[in-house]
């Protein structure tokens, strides 16, 4: 029998690789597929890679690789087809039937092959994502092993445009799998781990137009995207694909009277997606909105002045230390425009605050990579703050002697 311990490993540390988040991987994907084509291009014969994606339900694997299809599509002017193939609720026969045919006077089989295998032309170019590939049956898993190890399926070969992507989530108690893994099969993959990243969902729901309150909402809470609690209990649980759909429910909502005057209708509707705990949180942030809204502290400093200075005088640290994480995820994902009035909204809050809290400001900004956008915009919104000198003398000379002692 194996451990308590053992069994608490979690599969990412067991397989021994890195992690990262959906934007990054979808970057390396498709990064990779432009080189591969690049170097065919210039006479270069090199193998095509297998990714394996690992990570929590919910968080957008799938949705990534129906991306990388549609931006390769754009960036190499050649048309990317994508099939998903979802290993739960298929078999192998839907992939493969025998068909007897006569030939020559003599009986034989010939195999025909579903809608599954792109067949059409040698020459196409496109995604073949495998969806959950562990909670297949043993001869579906068989079958995908030759297509992610040998690019075939029996003794079709898959077109060389064709680029497998194999998504899974981990080996983890909080899911029902079934892992056929061995030495050979782990050796013919690159795997990639996804963690769940706030920044990554919201600056998706605002290039999808989510709607307001689901982006307000995680902005605001950015711990309550992915309830990993409820998860592991066996409850239904907030994830990124739940509040998708719940921003669509709010936008029908919008079209028939407005979002508010159904709200009984919206905290059950709701509870199904995020459940009941959740939910609450959620109906009470779009009533009653006693949260600190960080775009407040932006443009409207003086609606939570109060509520801020009553968490410096209880020595609310935890509040405090809450608060300036939904206001820095609002700086890096909405990028809102700083002029003076702002400027002086944000130094009011940045000098009222304790320093050890105040310092997520500088250390938010050494997350990123000094090409990217947020990096840049922070960088330079501490830049114009620093031309008034309560800035410099109350934050940024305290922030460094804090840093030397």
């Amino acid at each position: 029998m194996p451990s308590e311990q053992s069994e608490q490993v979690k599969y990412v540390d067991k397989l021994n690789i890195s992690v990262t988040n959906i934007g990054e991987i979808k970057k390396l994907i498709k990064t990779n597929i432009v080189n591969t084509l690049r170097c065919w291009e210039n006479g270069i014969d090199i193998q095509r890679i297998t990714f394996r994606i690992i990570g929590p339900a919910g968080v957008g694997k799938t949705e990534i690789c129906k991306q990388i299809a549609e931006e390769l599509e754009e960036e190499t002017k050649k048309f990317f087809d994508c099939i998903v193939v979802k290993c739960p609720v298929i078999s192998r026969d839907d992939y493969l039937i025998p068909f007897p045919i006569v030939s020559n006077g003599k009986k034989r089989f010939e195999m025909l092959y579903s809608d599954f295998v792109p067949l059409d032309d040698e020459n196409s170019f496109g995604i073949y994502v495998i969806d959950e590939f562990s909670r297949g049956d043993h001869s579906l898993q068989q079958l995908m092993w030759q297509i992610q190890n040998e690019y075939k399926v029996h003794l079709k070969d898959l077109p060389k445009g064709w680029f497998v992507i194999a998504i899974d989530n981990p080996d983890d108690q909080e899911y029902s799998i079934d892992n056929l893994e061995d030495a050979a099969g782990l050796r013919r993959m690159l795997h990639l781990y996804v963690e769940v990243e706030p920044t990554e969902f919201i600056n998706y729901a605002i290039k999808m137009k989510f709607h307001p309150y689901i982006i307000e909402f995680i902005q605001t809470h950015p711990d309550y995207l992915y309830d990993f609690q409820a998860q592991k209990i066996g409850s239904v649980y907030s994830n990124p694909a739940s509040y998708e759909k719940l921003s669509d429910i709010l936008k029908g909502y919008d079209s028939n009277g407005g979002v508010k005057s159904h709200l009984n209708d919206v905290e059950v509707l709701a509870s199904g997606l995020l459940n009941v705990s959740m939910t609450r949180k959620f109906i009470e942030f779009v009533r009653d909105r006693k949260d600190v809204n960080p775009k407040d502290i932006v443009f409207s400093y003086n609606k939570v002045k109060h509520i801020i200075d009553e968490c410096i005088a209880n020595n609310n640290n935890a509040k405090l230390g809450e608060i300036m994480s939904s206001f820095m995820t609002y700086l890096v994902t909405s990028k809102p425009r700083i002029e003076p009035n702002e400027r002086e909204n944000l130094i009011q809050f940045l000098t009222s605050i304790p320093i050890d809290t105040a310092v997520i400001f500088i250390t938010t900004t050494d997350l990123y990579p000094t090409t990217s956008n947020e990096f840049k915009y922070l960088t330079k919104l501490h830049v114009f703050l620093t031309r008034d000198d309560r800035y410099k003398t109350l934050f940024y000379e305290k922030l460094d002697q804090a840093a030397k002692g």
